[in-house]
């Protein structure tokens, strides 16, 4: 397992699917830096980044693993390697610790931005929503990270299913603006079935926020604790998924 591991990671940094992930992270931040008015809700969710790295995710996750197909080198990872469960595995981890990498990225850009755009003018530790600054975006950025579990779960079962990436980044997007709307909407609509339908998958969106602004929850119907479990069953239910069409595919 360590050997694939080591395998994936060496492959993984030296595609540019990386550098353009980091890429995408940069511009969309700056992006908000330049359309928003910075505020300390700016700042706690880290100038949009905690609604960009699920994004990236999902687009990096599929091309990470379809790559294997496209340039037919996944017949000679199939012969170095004859279990698919460590290939996967190892793609797996390395996609999500790369959502880690992100997240980190996203708070060194949020510091540097501050920095540039507010200077002085907000306490990293005075507190806001009964949480100091800081505090709110580490716990965002922790919830971001935790749907990114679920997100590469889903990518890597979507682009067995589906074998095209840009419908995969079109889920991925859909996903991102109007899944948790959606979520809200069906609940509203069958109220008496809320029980059943707040642990629907696209309910699962709200921990990037959710852990710091409480009112969220009314829209969730879920406390924090739930929501994080059922987010990482999600995804290692959409990873088997994922793992099952893995084997089934045809090389």
């Amino acid at each position: 397992m360590l050997t694939a591991l080591k395998e994936e990671t060496y492959k993984f940094c030296h595609e540019k699917i990386a550098l353009l992930g980091l890429l995408v992270l940069l511009v969309t931040t700056l992006y908000s830096t330049l359309t928003k008015t910075i505020n300390k809700s700016t700042l706690i969710f880290a100038f949009g980044a905690i609604e960009w790295i699920p994004v990236i995710i999902i687009a990096v996750g599929a091309a990470f693993f379809e790559m294997e197909y496209d340039n037919k080198t996944i017949v000679m990872l199939l012969y170095k390697n004859s279990s698919k469960l460590k290939i996967y595995l190892a793609k797996f981890l390395v996609v999500f610790c790369y959502s880690i990498a992100l997240a980190l990225g996203a708070i060194l850009l949020t510091f540097l931005l501050s920095l540039l755009t507010v200077p002085g003018q907000y306490h990293w530790l005075a507190y806001y929503q009964g949480h100091t600054i800081l505090t709110n975006l580490l716990l965002n950025l922790f919830g971001a990270v935790i749907y990114c579990f679920f997100i590469v779960g889903l990518s890597f079962m979507l682009i067995m299913l589906v074998k095209a990436n840009t419908v995969v980044i079109c889920i991925g997007l859909v996903l991102a603006y109007f899944g948790a709307s959606f979520s809200t909407a069906l609940m509203h609509t069958f109220p008496t079935a809320v029980g059943i339908l707040k642990w629907n998958p696209l309910n699962m969106i709200f921990i990037s926020q959710q852990l710091t602004r409480g009112s969220f929850a009314l829209k969730s119907n879920l406390t924090n604790f739930q929501l994080i479990i059922a987010t990482v069953v999600y995804g290692i239910i959409f990873g088997l998924l994922g793992y099952y069409l893995f084997k089934r595919r045809r090389v």
